[in-house]
């Protein structure tokens, strides 16, 4: 699947293991959620797309860069760019600044490309 296209559990499952955790998309009634198993706490649900909290210390470390931009019909819209680092340069952008960081922390780790 494009990284584009991701969202949700799925976003939060390949952000996880862009990071290096092991994460494991679960479904109940009809819903989806990336769940991490934390040693002595069980498990966690992880979703750096939904939560800023997350997604901003990745963008931190990362160096990447962050910032809005109007569109044409006066909606905002969120960038995240990786200008800083010499092996890849991408950009994501999303009306979400922690998808648009998500997607590109994917990009990078991945490529723009990953199986669901």
């Amino acid at each position: 699947m494009n990284v584009d296209q991701l969202s949700g559990a799925w976003l939060d499952y390949w952000t996880a293991r862009a990071e290096g955790l092991q994460a494991e998309v679960k479904r109940a009634c009809g819903a989806d959620w990336c769940e991490m198993n934390v040693e002595r706490i069980g498990p966690l649900q992880y979703q750096p797309s939904g939560n800023l909290s997350i997604s901003a210390p990745i963008a931190l470390r990362q160096r990447y860069l962050t910032y809005p931009r109007l569109r044409d019909n006066g909606e905002l819209e969120w960038l995240a760019e990786a200008q800083l680092n010499p092996d890849f340069h991408g950009i994501f952008v999303d009306e979400s600044l922690t998808v648009a960081i998500c997607r590109l922390r994917v990009a990078e780790a991945f490529g723009y490309e990953v199986l669901v």
